[in-house]
């Protein structure tokens, strides 16, 4: 199978700067590790829509959204037109919010297939223009994605909720997923709200000590199993899922992550299954690293995928 490296720079979901460089960090680390990591496929590199950041914020419940939109809508396309051709595109962003572009561009891909997705982050990014706690919109891709906006305390504006719902469009209309086929792994901090959405809809998850307990190998066969009805799945792999021991390069690190070991078991068993189409890589930032080592660890986890991609 053919392979596609996509840039996906944006940063404007971030709370803190510097996510829009994950890609030239492992760009660093493969040369430096003498990798061939960008050897073994093209590269598509969109034109973010960064500069937003440094105009007047009008949207504090969503900060910037208004920059997304194009830059979602061109990357749900470029994923689509890679799908259609039978290339697999891996997906570097950038912030946790690209998803929603990844997301759509799969789903617009296979339309009439129910869509898995696979959520590998310390958060449950379920968060919406009412409840968020931040206004930082990649902590709210999945409950956009999924159509799942609890009412809270905020009361974000007109501007900001029409915003939203020109988001939700992109692909195709209506939900991307269902809430039973999303699978959180290594899921360890999140709000009351997303805990209620969590225990509403019964969404799996998979926390770090069941990973310990079962394998990585048994949580992959698990996760599988548990959408079998889905015809596609689409894999996203947050950094920050992993300890901060082995990087502090990312914008919301949490305690008792997974180990490289674990994240490479992870990542390989669900790219060997051929209904996995996508896979994102998120939140690498060199910005708040040392010695780059959030993107060589992110470099060993993701070289044996691409022996394994290239065999299917």
């Amino acid at each position: 199978m053919e392979l596609r490296l996509i840039e996906a720079a944006s940063e404007i979901g971030a709370g803190m700067r510097g996510a829009s460089m994950g890609m030239a960090a492992l760009r660093v680390a493969a040369w430096k590790n003498g990798s061939e990591l960008f050897g073994h496929a093209e590269e598509s590199i969109l034109r973010d829509e960064n500069d937003v950041l440094y105009e007047d914020d009008i949207s504090p419940n969503a900060h910037h959204i208004d920059g997304l939109i194009r830059f979602e809508s061109d990357l749900a396309y470029e994923v689509y037109k890679y799908l259609r051709n039978n290339v697999f595109p891996i997906v570097v962003g950038g912030d946790h919010s690209i998803a929603i572009g990844s997301v759509s561009g799969t789903k617009m891909a296979f339309p009439n297939d129910r869509l898995g997705v696979v959520w590998i982050d310390a958060h449950a990014d379920l968060h919406s223009p009412w409840t968020t706690p931040s206004g930082n919109v990649h902590g709210m891709p999945l409950a956009l994605l999924m159509h799942i906006e609890k009412k809270g305390r905020k009361k974000p504006s007109v501007y900001t909720m029409d915003t939203w719902d020109q988001l939700r469009k992109i692909g195709v209309n209506g939900p991307k997923l269902l809430p039973s086929d999303l699978v959180f792994i290594a899921l360890r901090d999140y709000e009351p709200e997303e805990e209620a959405i969590i225990k509403e809809h019964g969404i799996k998850v998979i926390t770090v000590a069941d990973l310990r307990k079962k394998g990585a190998k048994a949580v992959v066969d698990e996760t599988l199993a548990h959408l079998s009805l889905c015809g596609r799945i689409h894999v996203s792999f947050d950094v920050d899922s992993l300890d901060p021991s082995i990087s502090v390069g990312t914008g919301t690190p949490v305690p008792n992550g997974l180990d490289l070991d674990e994240a490479r078991d992870l990542l390989s068993g669900f790219c060997a299954d051929p209904k996995t189409a996508t896979l994102d890589v998120v939140e690498i930032n060199p910005a708040l690293d040392t010695n780059n080592a959030m993107a060589e660890a992110t470099l060993s986890v993701l070289e044996p995928l691409f022996p394994i991609l290239r065999g299917r």
